[in-house]
């Protein structure tokens, strides 16, 4: 919940996602702990949590989960 509330105070201060290219709009990815990344994206100043990452997870795979498929 830590995350959670750092993004919602700053939601700009992650980066932004090198995939943000591949799906068309900018995605951010804040690390919670080494192995646990959450994305989101910012629409209108609203925050939507889009995936909770294992960072060991290709880009390819968490993309296909996500719904983006490219074959």
């Amino acid at each position: 919940m830590d995350a959670v509330r750092r993004i919602a105070q700053s939601p700009f201060s992650a980066v932004v996602e090198p995939i943000s290219e591949k799906v068309g709009f900018e995605l951010r990815g804040y690390k919670v702990i080494p192995r646990i990344k959450i994305i989101y994206s910012i629409v209108d100043g609203t925050i939507y949590i889009e995936y909770i990452k294992n960072t060991w997870l290709s880009e390819e795979t968490m993309l296909k989960r996500m719904g983006y498929c490219w074959e």
